[in-house]
């Protein structure tokens, strides 16, 4: 059985990233992941990466799979669901087909499952006006109807931010109170674009192909809002129980790295949106997973 230098698990902006710095550093990789690119292939245009001043995300996904690949970086599309050792080296298993690949260190940068509104026809406005990430999307809405969903921080910051560039901004929440901090709900009480609706559950997306309308019940009745953009902001998922008793998570279930990506595991580190790292970012993960690269190149050598 071949014995890679480093497998790294998930094929996101961390993994490519660490795939990179790891096969310039002539060590034997091993990618494994669900999908080259992850969830930059469902964002529509990417304007925040350094250098690039705009581009789509699928784009973006097929040009660093490329470079992977000139690379000589092996890649299998695959989960990992295993992760076991022996004899000083780590063993994964890959979960539908059940093979195993053997590695001296490990990089693990799989990313998180973004928390979804549960709707019918949701994934078709994914990048069509859904998105799930302020951050990355929303300077694209300037000048357009939006809402937000969410009365936590989260959603408060992403309400305050959209206040600045969009005319009208529904901040929805489904619970009779929001949870954001009363300062933060103080000040957006104070601006005369935003609409609170409390109680409030979205029952219906409505747009061909583009978003443009929302159907809601507020308060137990039905309304239509018409929007161009609406932001999810309930929270991210880590599909991390599997690696319970393997790496230390955190509450979140995410998994818990010092600044230079390590876990508590040596020869383990992590990279991207699946570690405890607080900005959820495309270019904050590129870098974190650079940096788990170096991280394992230096562990390999100095084991030698």
């Amino acid at each position: 059985m071949i014995i890679y230098d480093t497998i790294i698990i998930g094929a996101g902006p961390a993994g490519l990233t660490a795939a990179i710095y790891a096969a310039r550093r002539a060590m034997k990789t091993l990618m494994i992941g669900e999908e080259v690119g992850g969830q930059i292939n469902k964002t529509f245009t990417i304007e925040n990466y350094p250098g690039i001043k705009t581009i789509g995300g699928s784009e973006l996904a097929l040009n660093a799979g490329n470079q992977v690949k000139e690379l000589g970086v092996e890649i299998i599309t695959g989960r990992v669901n295993k992760i076991t050792k022996e004899n000083n080296l780590f063993i994964i298993s890959e979960k539908e087909t059940g093979a195993t690949y053997q590695a001296k260190t490990l990089i693990l940068s799989f990313g998180l499952k973004k928390r979804q509104l549960g709707l019918l026809g949701e994934e078709k406005f994914d990048g069509h006006g859904l998105s799930y990430c302020v951050n990355c999307d929303g300077p694209l809405f300037k000048n357009k109807t939006v809402a937000v969903v969410g009365g936590g921080n989260s959603g408060a910051e992403a309400v305050e931010f959209l206040a600045k560039i969009c005319p009208t901004v529904y901040w929805l929440e489904i619970m009779p109170d929001l949870k954001a901090d009363p300062v933060l709900i103080q000040q957006i009480r104070q601006l005369n674009n935003v609409k609170i609706f409390i109680q409030t559950k979205i029952t219906a997306l409505k747009g061909d192909p583009w978003l443009t309308n929302i159907v809601v019940d507020h308060e137990g009745q039905t309304e239509t809002l018409t929007v161009q953009g609406i932001f999810v902001e309930i929270g991210y998922i880590a599909e991390t129980d599997w690696l319970k008793g393997v790496v230390e998570l955190d509450n979140a279930g995410q998994i818990k790295v010092d600044a230079l990506g390590s876990t508590n595991v040596p020869g383990i580190f992590a990279a991207g949106d699946v570690t405890n790292s607080k900005h959820k970012q495309i270019v904050v993960a590129s870098g974190a997973g650079a940096i788990a690269a170096l991280e394992a190149y230096e562990y390999l050598r100095k084991q030698n």
